[in-house]
């Protein structure tokens, strides 16, 4: 945009006007894309996890600045008359947060003429009112809670059945909720959506400072890349379940590995070898990645996984040129998604998807003209 440059306070009153009004149009437009985008799951293709994390690592923003878009943008497809307001300028930014928490469809066009007259803190507390409960309806969700766990044993898959009073179930939702955004949707399940809400429960169970321990039984063969293409080989935890090689490769990279050497299909010997990176390389390791995933647009701090850029199976060490911190989601990525990465990881470390294609994360913005002005 370029404006003349005003000759009085009026002309500086009405330039300010005129770039406002231009700035809340594009916000809407951005928001209709982001709608659009996300239906689409176009941010899949660069690896990211969730559209959140792609706006993040795109355009610069703060994780809750991304989901806060993504959230209001397709709020507003329900919301037409809401959304006109806004693009016209007669609603900010801080109005239509609230709005659209509480607006429904009926209510679209009654709220678009009146929220421009309310105050932000006006909506945020009209918000608040119609988040609240009944405490009697509350005292007998408390008194009903439940969690049934049942293993059908003909398929080994486990059952969960189960009722939570609100305010635990809002806090498991959004805990499974916000871990769903850090894990990779898989577009080949019967319900994709489902699925990804189900990792996240597995993922919040088994993640943490203390993990659960998971027993794998593997062949030296699995981790060093050389298992036979027919035939069988020994790949599953401890209650026997199959696991494909790289998911045991995977969950390796920092993981304690204890050998037993067997002769004629009895154990001869037992041996320990540590592969868990050890503590001083690991804070190490943390203050140079900055404590998060190092994909690009991706901010998760907590439950990071040390990866071996060069497998320890085929010969690489553990040491801090060959180590990056990656989320769970990434790292199953780069293990079981077929990604690959180049460079090195303390200057120009890249990521490249199965089409050898490097995932440019970044403001897509070209350069202003020397001497432009707005």
């Amino acid at each position: 945009m370029r404006f003349a440059a005003p000759r009085s306070s009026e002309d500086l009153t009405g330039a300010l006007d005129r770039a406002a009004a231009s700035l809340a149009a594009a916000s809407a437009e951005v928001l209709r894309m982001v709608a659009e985008v996300d239906r689409q799951r176009l941010w899949r293709r660069d690896g990211a996890t969730s559209m959140t994390s792609w706006l993040a690592g795109r355009y610069g923003l703060a994780w809750g600045t991304a989901r806060e878009w993504v959230r209001v943008a397709h709020a507003l497809v329900g919301f037409p008359r809401i959304a006109e307001a806004y693009a016209s300028g007669r609603l900010s930014w801080d109005q239509l947060r609230p709005l659209t928490r509480f607006a429904t469809p009926e209510t679209d066009e009654r709220w678009a003429e009146r929220a421009p007259e309310r105050r932000p803190a006006w909506l945020w507390r009209k918000v608040r009112r119609h988040e609240r409960a009944l405490v009697q309806q509350a005292e007998e969700a408390r008194r009903t809670r439940h969690l049934r766990l049942d293993w059908d044993q003909e398929r080994s898959v486990l059952w969960l059945e189960g009722m939570l009073p609100a305010e635990e179930g809002t806090a498991l939702q959004a805990a499974v909720l916000q871990r769903a955004e850090a894990l990779p949707r898989d577009p080949d399940a019967d319900d994709p959506a489902g699925a990804r809400l189900a990792d996240a429960l597995v993922d919040l169970a088994t993640g943490g400072p203390e993990p659960a321990t998971v027993v794998v039984h593997a062949g030296a063969e699995v981790l060093a890349r050389e298992e036979a293409e027919t035939g069988p080989w020994l790949a599953e935890t401890e209650s026997g379940q199959r696991l494909a090689p790289e998911s045991v490769r995977r969950l390796a990279c920092d993981s304690r590995i204890e050998w037993i050497l067997e002769s004629g299909g009895r154990p001869v010997g037992i041996g320990r070898r540590g592969r868990a990176v050890p503590g001083v390389l690991l804070r190490a390791l943390r203050f140079r990645d900055g404590g998060m995933c190092r994909f690009p647009g991706c901010e998760r701090k907590r439950w990071l996984h040390a990866h071996h850029l060069v497998h320890w199976g085929d010969g690489g060490a553990t040491d801090l040129d060959n180590l990056v911190l990656l989320c769970h989601a990434h790292h199953r990525l780069i293990h079981e998604g077929g990604w690959r990465t180049s460079g090195h990881p303390a200057r120009n470390l890249r990521f490249h998807d199965p089409g050898r294609r490097i995932v440019a994360m970044g403001r897509p913005f070209p350069r202003p003209a020397v001497g432009s002005r707005l």
